[in-house]
């Protein structure tokens, strides 16, 4: 009995934003029904609430997703990690099976939803949380969502080498399906940059944190051969030769067979259905200068007494067929500060800069950043006397990201698809992204 208690859920809850229930689920009435409002009012209370907390006895463990809050609550000591982890699957399969996961679609589609809820939860207790599994059970079709990036990407065509990434926004196709969609698989390589910098714009941290993720819209079970870089190592301790590609940990999906990836570099699987991560990979210091992307110069000079002026110039490092996409840079002038002018560059074009007086922020948005190119900043403020500007000031920080670029160098060479029907010929979209995850330099 306590081994059963363990898991047991109480009440399941899908929230929009602004707080409104889309998804109620009330499996075991032990629960009062305005649970969600404590919740929401537990959120509203403190910005930086806990995931997991208790409130009169009642548990409740949240996992946030796309704004949306996937919410459980159980009077029962369950397994927090546990919990957490079925909330995040529960995430993962409403978007392959509705393709886009936002409150419109989660509106349109619900009774899809609640087929699925009900096939992963039985009277509170975890059934099946597999894409693939949950086939076999649902049966009502998704309906069609407009993607929200839709329109900036309209002018994207496909063509038989290149595909709108909006594509990967569709639901699986359901066991009976007579819908008539291609056979296709998605392979994205994503690298997420962190890195400190100091004033000099000298490295001082520099780590990638990246995956391979995959989305298979595959018929049957095929096998697939994934091949990446010949020259992978793995685990060198930084003695890795010219021109290797050296990463310092890896993990891989359950569903892939390592017996050639010793000696070919060659991932062998049997697809899943739906969304999945094929492998992460960690690469915990700087290898050369030239996974830089962005390199960061700051100049805080006097101008008088009261008066200083910080110029910020940041120059792409990447090729310049290669280009930087939401591009946002923000700094905090010092909060004695009483004003501050931003002046961009004379030719700046598709550049934006705000200042807000009561945050002290300054915001420099670039919507395109192309490859070997340098833009600047200068913003200039009025200080108290005695104030040291260098210490009040925060750090910079830069959000980014560059497609069709890695800086790790991880590259899936080809992508065979191993079936023996010769009229089975699928198409295979392969893609990579660089974005930050804490790109900061220090004034």
């Amino acid at each position: 009995a306590a081994a059963k208690s363990a898991a047991m859920i109480s009440q399941l809850f899908i929230l929009a934003p602004n707080g409104h229930t889309i998804v109620h689920k009330d499996y075991r009435g032990d629960v009062p029904k305005e649970a969600s409002e404590t919740f929401l009012r537990k959120i509203v209370e403190k910005s930086d609430a806990s995931p997991i907390f208790q409130v009169d006895g009642v548990n409740y463990l949240c996992v946030r997703k796309n704004g949306l809050f996937f919410l459980c609550t159980t009077v029962h000591n369950v397994s927090p990690a546990f919990v957490i982890e079925l909330l995040t699957q529960l995430t993962k399969v409403c978007k392959d099976y509705i393709g886009v996961l936002n409150e419109e679609s989660l509106r349109k589609n619900f009774t899809l939803i609640y087929e699925l809820v009900d096939e992963i939860m039985d009277f509170g207790y975890p059934q099946c949380a597999a894409t693939a599994e949950l086939q076999a059970f649902v049966f009502n079709e998704p309906a069609p969502v407009s993607n929200p990036a839709q329109g900036r990407l309209a002018t994207l065509k496909s063509s038989p080498k290149t595909m709108s990434s909006k594509a990967v926004h569709k639901p699986i196709a359901l066991r009976d399906s007579s819908r008539g969609d291609k056979n296709e698989i998605f392979v994205d390589v994503i690298d997420r940059i962190s890195a400190t910098f100091n004033a000099s714009g000298q490295v001082r941290t520099f780590s990638i944190d990246g995956s391979i993720q995959m989305k298979s819209y595959l018929s049957g079970s095929p096998e697939l051969h994934l091949a990446l870089n010949d020259e992978l190592i793995i685990s060198s301790s930084g003695k890795a030769g010219y021109g290797m590609v050296e990463l310092d940990n890896v993990n891989f999906h359950e569903c892939v067979n390592l017996e050639k990836f010793e000696q070919e570099k060659m991932l062998v699987l049997e697809p899943p259905h739906g969304e999945f991560v094929l492998m992460n990979f960690h690469i915990g210091s700087l290898r050369h200068e030239g996974q830089i992307p962005f390199r960061l110069t700051p100049t805080l000079t006097p101008i008088s007494e009261y008066k200083q002026e910080l110029r910020l110039q940041v120059h792409a490092e990447f090729p310049e067929k290669y280009h930087g996409a939401n591009v946002k840079v923000q700094f905090t002038v010092p909060k004695s500060s009483t004003g501050a002018t931003v002046e961009l560059a004379p030719q700046a074009k598709g550049q934006t800069s705000d200042y807000d007086d009561a945050s002290k922020t300054v915001t420099w948005q670039i919507r395109k950043f192309v490859g070997s190119s340098v833009h600047s900043i200068s913003c200039k403020f009025v200080v108290s006397a005695g104030c040291n500007p260098r210490k009040e000031m925060g750090p910079i920080s830069m959000n980014f990201e560059i497609p069709m670029y890695n800086v790790s160098q991880l590259q899936v060479l080809h992508l065979k698809i191993v079936e023996r029907n010769k009229s089975y010929n699928p198409h295979r979209w392969v893609r990579c992204l660089t974005h930050a995850d804490s790109y900061v330099c220090r004034v």
